[in-house]
């Protein structure tokens, strides 16, 4: 048989020590860029208070909570941590902490399902897997455990939903809650000579799971948005429906345009602006004002009129509104091939006109040419909207911009009603800018 030759020690190459790795620091170097970073929001702090819950012999101590907080909450992959005190432990052959939560949906036309998105349980002290027999449980059981972020549903992985409760009872009734819940379970033996018989005690603590997420781009300002359409156009989203009218009905076409901010990923407390543009012959767009003042637009619900100027005082009128833009959210839901929505209002929009308008732009003596009128608004979901959209097992929450555009004589008029809306996405944090970071470069 034959061998290969083994090399000897003095046919192997040199080496020599390694040279120390370079230190690393967040400023950048000279002739280096930042090419992507994730900041932290300048106001969050991590959270230090304890969340106390007393339940007979039995404390549960929850750390790094929000000081006062009612019930506690963690964020994505967080790490539950905290202690058991135990008054008369002795008597305790087993603690066990179970980590739980489901969403449960129901629906008139399909029933009910529940989904487990989590199921954990992990012993704190069991008596009969003591190292030592009859080792008796400590009065004071620390625990640290980790949330999963994901969870699997038919063959598919979603992350974890937050917290979420919707409750529709009118029919078409749908109902769709996401909760999450500690149980600790204790067992105690009732009496020395029925240590087989022990009395299981059970302490649920629910908890509230808010994944964070922030958007990944800013809303730049815009003082005016016709300079600002033309200088940087990549920053704006634009959607373009025509107006319908009545069958057998010859108008000319008008267009309408909404205009929001190009990432259409925004925070729960961004305000949001955008710009609506109606265009086309100018003869039509006063057909389709005919009865209406142009120098104001009805906006948020049929008893406020937004005047020309922003800052003015709504008035009150009793036409249905001309132009109304709102944040609009869909819950669906599926199960057993069903399918079941309801339609929500986050927030509603303020407009105002932007001149000039229609008044004087087209007489019966002149040729009427092409034109638009324009307004700009703002809008933010409501303060009590802690939850953006998401999409897990048979639910999913789903945010749009909506306009709906009205005519001032809706059964008379030749022009339908409209509606436009924009698929966004409402997330917890808004972008934030680091300091001395220019904003294209993150």
């Amino acid at each position: 048989m034959d061998y290969l030759a083994t090399p000897s020690t003095s046919e192997l190459p040199s080496y020599s020590p390694s040279s120390p790795s370079p230190s690393y620091t967040c400023q950048l170097g000279s002739g280096e860029r930042l090419l992507e970073h994730t900041p932290q929001s300048r106001t969050s702090r991590h959270p230090t208070s304890l969340f106390v819950k007393k339940a007979g012999r039995t404390t549960v101590i929850l750390n790094d909570q929000e000081d006062g907080a009612t019930m506690p909450s963690y964020g994505r992959s967080a790490t539950i941590s905290g202690n058991l005190f135990l008054e008369q432990s002795e008597s305790i052959v087993e603690v066990v902490l179970k980590v739980k939560a489901k969403l449960d949906t129901t629906m008139s036309e399909g029933g009910g399902m529940s989904i487990k998105l989590i199921d954990d349980s992990y012993t704190l002290y069991s008596q009969s897997s003591s190292r030592t027999s009859k080792l008796p449980c400590p009065d004071q059981i620390p625990f640290t455990v980790r949330l999963p972020a994901t969870f699997d549903h038919s063959g598919k992985t979603y992350p974890l939903p937050p917290s979420y409760s919707l409750n529709h009872f009118s029919l078409p009734s749908l109902i769709v809650r996401s909760s999450y819940t500690l149980h600790i379970v204790i067992s105690r033996i009732r009496h020395k000579k029925l240590e087989i018989w022990p009395k299981t005690k059970q302490i649920l603590v629910p908890f509230t799971y808010s994944p964070r997420t922030r958007a990944n781009r800013p809303i730049l300002p815009s003082p005016c948005f016709f300079s600002s359409v033309k200088t940087s156009p990549e920053e704006w989203h634009q959607a373009i429906t025509p107006l319908k009218t009545r069958p057998n009905t010859q108008m000319d076409p008008i267009y309408c345009h909404l205009f929001v901010p190009a990432g259409r990923i925004y925070g729960l407390g961004d305000t949001i602006p955008f710009h609506v543009q109606l265009s086309g012959n100018i003869c039509a767009l006063q057909d389709l004002f005919s009865g209406a003042e142009l120098d104001r637009v009805v906006s948020v619900d049929s008893d406020t009129t937004v005047v020309s100027s922003k800052n003015s005082r709504p008035q009150r009128s009793s036409s249905t509104p001309l132009l109304r833009v709102s944040l609009l959210r869909q819950v669906s839901v599926s199960m057993r091939q069903a399918n079941s929505w309801k339609n929500s209002t986050l927030g509603e929009a303020t407009l105002w006109p932007i001149p000039p308008d229609l008044s004087s732009c087209c007489s019966s003596t002149s040729q009427c040419r092409e034109g638009h009128v324009d307004w700009e608004g703002e809008v933010q979901a409501n303060g009590d909207i802690t939850v953006g959209g998401f999409e897990a097992g048979n639910v999913h929450v789903k945010d749009f911009i909506s306009l709906v555009l009205t005519p001032p004589n809706p059964l008379k008029s030749p022009w339908l009603q409209l509606q436009i809306t924009i698929p966004i996405r409402l997330v917890t944090d808004s972008f934030v800018e680091v300091a001395g970071v220019e904003v294209g470069q993150l």
